[in-house]
């Protein structure tokens, strides 16, 4: 965008081949709010102007200019502005194979996870920003050096060196809730409602209620609408209709699904798919 401090939401989504077809958004709003939602890649930003209020799992930061805003995969997580005048930002969202080969660089032995949400390191920021400039210029071998750079220091400083990965959980909660997304991603389109949840597992809609929170940090109703949209994200990249797109994963109709999509990603999905 050519005015991040400018009074006009706008919202850019470009793609880089040279880094897997890292997605990079440059972005600018005032009065956009993202509803809690998850993604299976990293999201790294920061923050150009102004201020951004968002929760990260379970917990609420503030993040102004300057600011590194850092989401590991499938953390849920939302956004709205954190001052009058909004915030404007530049992202990129990493896939798990990118950030292994950063890793093994490092010789983490592990596939990186960072337990800060927002960090404050200006020099690696003005990298980030700079990389992020060259790769949405379409700079290819310079951008390339320069994202994984800058990839590599926020990982090299911040990640968690305790060699864990995140463990599979084994608790009941985890078992049901498996069996709960199972029956999710079989059918999207389904009409479900907490009954149909609880009947599988064998428990109460309380429960249902409890393992959801527990598990994903969502209600069951923000999970389902999560889900259809990762879904329809990929069927979005694959060139397929939107209104096959809204049909096939549960909307009520194209427009359904355009606010939602919205809402989630910060862009329209005409914007989302002509993303170069």
């Amino acid at each position: 965008m050519s005015d991040e401090r400018g009074e006009r939401e706008e919202a850019r989504l470009t793609r880089h081949a040279g880094l897997g077809d890292l997605e990079l958004l440059t972005a600018r709003y005032r009065d956009h709010a993202y509803a809690l939602h998850t993604h299976d890649s990293y999201v790294f930003g920061v923050v150009v102007a102004g201020a951004e209020k968002l929760r990260i799992n379970r917990q609420t930061y503030l993040a102004p200019a300057g600011s590194i805003i850092v989401v590991n995969p499938e953390d849920p997580h939302d956004g709205e502005k954190g001052c009058d005048a909004g915030w404007a930002y530049r992202t990129c969202y990493p896939s798990a194979e990118l950030m292994r080969e950063v890793a093994e660089d490092l010789e983490l032995g592990h596939l990186p996870m960072f337990r800060q949400g927002i960090i404050e390191a200006p020099d690696l920021a003005s990298d980030f920003v700079q990389a992020h400039r060259l790769a949405v210029a379409g700079r290819t071998m310079e951008a390339e050096t320069a994202m994984l750079m800058a990839l590599r220091g926020l990982t090299r400083r911040f990640a968690d060196r305790s060699g864990r990965n995140p463990s599979p959980d084994d608790s009941e909660a985890a078992r049901r809730f498996r069996l709960y997304r199972d029956l999710v991603e079989a059918d999207l389109a389904r009409a479900f409602d907490l009954g149909s949840l609880a009947e599988t597992a064998g428990v109460t809609r309380f429960q249902v209620i409890r393992d959801f929170k527990r598990i994903a940090g969502m209600t069951p109703g923000q999970y389902l609408r999560d889900s259809r949209i990762r879904a329809a994200s990929a069927l979005m990249r694959a060139g397929k209709p939107l209104a096959e797109i809204a049909f096939e994963t549960g909307f009520a109709d194209q427009s359904h699904l355009t606010r939602l999509f919205k809402s989630m990603r910060g862009l329209s999905p005409g914007a989302f798919r002509e993303a170069g």
